[in-house]
């Protein structure tokens, strides 16, 4: 399946979202996903954010996962 733009895996929005969330992602149809982190945070924790949700989440393949506990080591 052929990305949104090429060498692009996922797209970063800054949004208002409840203060004690930081970030969240999700998977797009393009392969491609798309990366919330909130606009009340810093830049610095922001940056942390961002990095949680790539590392972690897209690039650990969590949305393949079933168990949230697999997901959030719960």
């Amino acid at each position: 399946m052929s990305k949104a733009i090429e060498g692009v895996d996922y797209f970063v929005r800054i949004i208002d979202m409840p203060h004690e969330v930081h970030g969240a992602c999700s998977p797009n149809d393009d392969c491609t996903h798309n990366v919330y982190l909130n606009a009340h945070d810093s830049p610095e924790r922001q940056k942390e954010a961002c990095d949680h949700e790539v590392k972690k989440h897209i690039e650990g393949d969590d949305f393949s996962k079933e168990d949230v506990r697999e997901i959030e080591d719960l």
